[in-house]
């Protein structure tokens, strides 16, 4: 007995390296005495003699691995052996160690046969060496029972055991040389349930149409998740060396959000992966754990800016240039250059015609607006002052033209419309892309402003559904020909025809008011998956090599580049419009002050 405390005590400590153990036996407990008392080990027994409490004692703990020893020799070891098949507990959360003091090989094979082993299995089985008084520690593992695997057994090493300790006599394999998973990696011959969706094609479609559709690497905007996560699944296939059987659904998920479609088929063990990526959700992360990082998901409110709400019919462009004390500043200036070349005329011209104070002031004005005099003083004096409101006026000009040229000709402004409340309550026409995950948030969400938006741009519209509901190729050439014509849609898909149909300088005219939060999608699988670290092992190889980012680069189009200098800009009439306004209202002006003038020479004549 001695010689088994120690065996118990090297594979638990030494092999396993864990400090909590549980022993299932049918002895006295006075033989495990000594090993209650080991300081490096937290020991629990329970005997099986009587099956009650075990499922509760197995299942119930709160630590990150547990040991387990248990002489498979006890009348009820092959009951605690079926219970803890049918509860998963052959998982990386148990090391087991199994004792067989009658070396019955035969009756191992035909009891674990059929044990629902996974690939994660930690179980370490234990017999005597016919050939010595050693010890031959065996492997067991079954990659799949439920794919087709059958079970594994690997002559590990041999271990001799006296009354002081165990030691380790030779190495049968060279598994100690690499983690269990690095020599389990390998699937060959098994079949995995793997989940897809496609909503392109019709229900009834045979499962060669879909997987030819699936392949097919052309209209990267239809089923763009679905397609993308088949073709990188690809490569995670061939590094498996194993078959996919696909299941193919029309939806993610019904409106429970975990139920149905591809995340149902993941929670009730339909399918060991799924195709396409999840985005990561409170509901969801109570059923799944995410693997690894698949793509960027996100959607936004893109359109052009209308042309009354770029530029509208204000002055606002021509006098930003200046604050308003500045204007104020140089009409004072040019005001009191009038009056000083009145008076430099008064002193030049004493037997001549002499101009009046609104005619100088008219000089000034003039001068200041870069048109010249045709009345200049004739003093040295009178000269140097004009030369310096000439100056003056020049560099005022440059200054003023330079702000005002770089304004028109560059980035066009964005629209004051930048939430989506405001685009809600805006009188813009809206068109939604019809891909399941878009509508279904548009329709469901309880958020207030994309349901304003909902009520005010689609329930509460006079368009028909068509004319809301547009395919991404007809939304975006809409945005092109319709300056403020706003479309929901992802970026994905979307961006794809924005850099077919839009010249590099209309990209930069876009505003982009994004729909949702942006989100990163996760390759998920059920939780306590046993190929969870598989998967992620493998995918993070294809990630650091850049095979994933391969697929990502050519399915997903998430940026888009603005070059607002390649062309010649052309200012249009509504920028131009004040100016023929400002315009416009002085003519009217001088022809009122023409009246006044003709009725006033009327009077005085008449007198």
């Amino acid at each position: 007995m001695q010689e088994l405390h120690n065996l118990i005590l090297y594979n638990i400590l030494e092999m396993a390296k864990l400090s909590h153990l549980l022993i299932l036996h049918c002895w006295s407990k006075d033989y495990f005495a000594q090993l209650a008392e080991s300081r490096n080990l937290f020991t629990q027994f329970k005997s099986i003699n009587s099956h009650m409490g075990i499922e509760e004692s197995f299942i119930k703990h709160d630590m990150l691995k547990m040991a387990l020893f248990l002489d498979i020799n006890c009348n009820q070891s092959c009951s605690i052996l079926n219970m803890a098949s049918d509860k998963r507990l052959f998982s990386h959360r148990y090391h087991w160690l199994i004792y067989d003091g009658f070396n019955n090989f035969s009756k191992m094979k035909t009891q674990f046969e059929k044990t629902k082993f996974f690939i994660d299995a930690d179980v370490t089985y234990v017999m005597k060496n016919p050939s010595g008084n050693s010890l031959i520690l065996y492997d067991l593992h079954n990659k799949g029972l439920q794919l087709g695997g059958k079970l594994n057994i690997t002559a590990d090493r041999v271990v001799s055991c006296n009354n002081q300790t165990c030691q380790l006599e030779r190495y049968l394999t060279d598994f100690y040389t690499r983690k269990p998973l690095q020599h389990r990696k390998s699937l060959t011959g098994l079949t995995m349930k793997a989940t897809a969706v496609v909503n392109f094609l019709p229900k009834n479609s045979s499962k060669e149409e879909i997987l030819a559709f699936m392949e097919n690497i052309d209209h990267v905007h239809v089923d763009t998740y679905a397609r993308m996560g088949y073709q990188s699944r690809q490569p995670l296939r061939d590094m498996l060396d194993c078959q996919f059987d696909y299941i193919f659904r029309d939806r993610w998920t019904d409106d429970g959000n975990v139920t149905g479609g591809m995340i149902g088929d993941l929670i009730t063990d339909v399918a060991d992966i799924s195709i396409a990526p999840f985005i990561y959700s409170f509901e969801r992360g109570l059923f799944l754990q995410p693997v690894t990082r698949f793509s960027v998901f996100r959607e936004i409110c893109m359109f052009r800016n209308p042309r009354s709400v770029s530029a509208g019919l204000s002055a606002t462009e021509f006098l930003q240039p200046f604050s308003g004390g500045v204007w104020l500043t140089f009409a004072l200036l040019l005001l009191f250059a009038g009056c000083l070349l009145w008076i430099t005329f008064l002193l030049e011209r004493r037997r001549e015609w002499k101009p009046s104070l609104l005619t100088t002031c008219l000089l000034s004005f003039g001068t200041g607006c870069i048109q010249g005099a045709w009345l200049t003083p004739r003093s040295t004096g009178g000269r140097m002052a004009f030369y310096a409101l000439m100056v003056t006026s020049f560099l005022m000009y440059n200054y003023y033209t330079s702000i005002v040229v770089s304004k028109l000709l560059g980035q066009p402004v964005k629209s004051n419309i930048r939430t989506l409340q405001q685009l809600a309550d805006s009188s813009l026409e809206v068109g939604i892309e019809p891909t399941v995950y878009t509508r279904t948030y548009v329709e469901t969400s309880e958020k207030r402003d994309v349901h304003s938006l909902y009520l005010n741009k689609v329930v509460g519209s006079k368009r028909s559904p068509d004319q809301i509901w547009l395919t991404t190729e007809a939304g975006v050439k809409a945005v092109r020909d319709n300056a403020g014509f706003v479309y929901i849609a992802g970026v994905a898909t979307a961006y794809e025809f924005v850099r077919k149909y839009f010249l590099p300088h209309q990209i930069c005219e876009l505003n982009e008011i994004p729909l949702r939060d942006a989100s990163v999608t996760h390759t998920v699988v059920v939780k306590g998956s046993p190929y969870a670290e598989l998967f992620r092992l493998n995918e993070m190889r294809m990630l650091e090599t850049g095979v994933h980012l391969k697929h990502e680069l050519y399915w997903m189009k998430t940026k888009l580049h603005c070059y607002q200098h390649n062309h010649t800009v052309a200012v249009g009439l509504e920028y131009a419009a004040p100016l023929f306004i400002m315009l416009l209202g002085a003519m009217i002006v001088c022809v009122g002050v023409l009246a006044l003038e003709v009725l006033w020479h009327r009077h005085t004549t008449l007198h």
